[in-house]
């Protein structure tokens, strides 16, 4: 089940000193976070798929090369001196990849919190998925995209699937 605390104590953690990012403890706060995207229907599987693809890159990068690739700053520092950031492999672009998909799910449940429970959550996914992601994709993803939001459910039942209360209920 997802948890907003496990993934606010895992972004916690990452943080080395406010100018670094551990990767072991923000790759953990991705799959999190995957979870939630999980929970929101199959129609969202590809979603879960490309973020567990893009996590166990990070993690296999780290496990292969720790010294290198253990923080953001050793992993930049590192894949620029050997030209790998355009490798096809590389931990920086995976990066940006998931913040791109961060930055969609924050601007989403910001979003939901401003709905009534009985409120469809398709307008507040489609809004964010535009304002975010959409600029990122080819036009067959973004329509499938924008259409399995059309499946999403009202504000209470989303809630419920993913294990988040409505407190003014």
């Amino acid at each position: 089940m997802f948890s907003v605390e496990a993934v606010h104590s895992a972004f916690q953690e990452a943080l080395i000193e406010d100018d670094d990012v551990d990767v072991k403890n923000y790759a953990l706060a991705y799959q999190e976070l995957c979870k939630f995207c999980s929970q929101l229907g199959g129609l969202f599987g590809f979603v879960v798929s490309d973020l567990e693809n893009k996590i166990g890159l990070l993690k296999q990068l780290v496990t292969e090369d720790e010294q290198n690739f253990s923080t953001v700053q050793t992993m930049i520092i590192h894949e620029i001196s050997k030209e790998l950031v355009f490798s096809g492999r590389s931990g920086s672009i995976t990066l940006l990849r998931l913040h791109r998909g961060l930055e969609f799910i924050i601007l989403f449940m910001s979003k939901l919190i401003h709905l009534q429970p009985d409120d469809s959550t398709k307008h507040c996914a489609q809004e964010a998925y535009n304002q975010t992601l959409a600029r990122h994709h080819t036009w067959i993803i973004r329509n499938g995209a924008l259409f399995a939001m059309n499946f999403l459910p009202c504000q209470k039942v989303l809630y419920k699937q993913v294990g988040i209360f409505n407190m003014t209920n």
